[in-house]
Formats: structure tokens, sequence, C-alpha cells
């Protein structure tokens, strides 16, 4: 158990500092044109803080900026909140470890939530660029932005990764019944 939570402790830092720079990355997509801060000169080292636009939403993300939007905004602050959730639900979940807590409720909670952020962020990447191209095209009528969904290998893995950790918890929740029923019968 002492070197459960040793890791946990460790682990714990560690998604501190993902959340940190995770919520820098955030500040500085809403706070910056571009979405990104660039330091280093030629042939030198470069260091690149911010939001990027990739994968299923990246052809979105050069639309919207040739059409004079700021995509970052529009697209990167949305991709990031599943993350968010994610981390913060991780933190928890290993602060209980640390207090010696493995099969509790909210340790089962933990999973649900984070089960339901990635199959939510699947669900996010299929809707949320057409209804945002039909609210800009409404609002702007100039922007001729066409309507579409992309969906990449990566966003089905999130998926099917948000399935499973959801029936892990299932899981977890019903042993975690047996091992109550087993205490009260002995």
């Amino acid at each position: 158990m002492n070197k459960i939570k040793r890791l946990s402790r460790f682990i714990t830092v560690v998604l501190y500092f993902s959340l940190g720079s995770i919520l820098l990355s955030l500040a500085i997509a809403i706070f910056n044109t571009n979405g990104q801060l660039h330091f280093g000169e030629p042939k030198q080292m470069n260091v690149w803080l911010g939001l990027s636009i990739e994968g299923s939403w990246q052809t979105l993300a050069e639309q919207l900026t040739q059409a004079g939007f700021n995509a970052v905004l529009l697209l990167g602050v949305w991709q990031i909140i599943p993350l968010i959730i994610i981390n913060c639900m991780l933190i928890k979940l290993f602060k209980l470890y640390q207090r010696g807590l493995i099969f509790a409720e909210a340790n089962i909670r933990c999973f649900q939530y984070i089960g339901w952020a990635l199959i939510g962020q699947f669900i996010m990447v299929l809707f949320y660029p057409p209804i945002l191209t039909t609210i800009i095209n409404t609002l702007h009528t100039d922007a001729g932005l066409p309507r579409s969904i992309g969906i990449n290998d990566s966003d089905i893995t999130m998926l099917l990764t948000g399935f499973i950790i959801s029936v892990i918890a299932e899981v977890m929740r019903q042993g975690a019944e047996i091992q109550s029923e087993q205490e009260l019968t002995i």
C-alpha cells in the first residue's frame, strides 16, 4: 500500500504540472491573437507555447482562419475542455489513492466522469463543427464556410477508451458491492 501511495503522490505532482501547462495554453489562446507564443532565434532552439488545432478539426481551423476568424479561440478552447476535466478527475483519483482508498465510491465516480468526458469529446467532435459553421454562416452571410464532420482514428480511439473506462467503472462498482455483501455475511 505504501508503494501505491508514493507512486500516487508522484503522479499527482505530474498531473498538476500537466494541468498547469493546459491552463497556460488556454490563457495564451484566449489572450494572444494567434493562439501561440514563439521564443527563439533562427538556427537556435525554438519554443512554442499555446494551442494549435490538429486532427479532425484542422481543416475547419484553416477555413476559419482564411475567413478572418480566430480558429484557436473558436475551436482550440473547446478541444481543451475535456482535457481539463479528465486531468482534474485523475488528480482527484490519485489523491484518493494517496489516502489509501482504492475501491471507494468516489474512485468509481472518477472513472465514470473520465469515461463520460471521453465519450462527450467524441460527441463534441461530431456536432460542434457543423453547429459552429451554421452559426457563423447565419451571422456572417459572406463567410461561406462548408458544413462538414471530420472524424479520425484518434477520435474513434477516444470513444472506445471512454466506453472501456465506463465498463471498468461498472466492474469496480459491482466488485465493491460484492465485497460489501461478503463483509456483512462474515
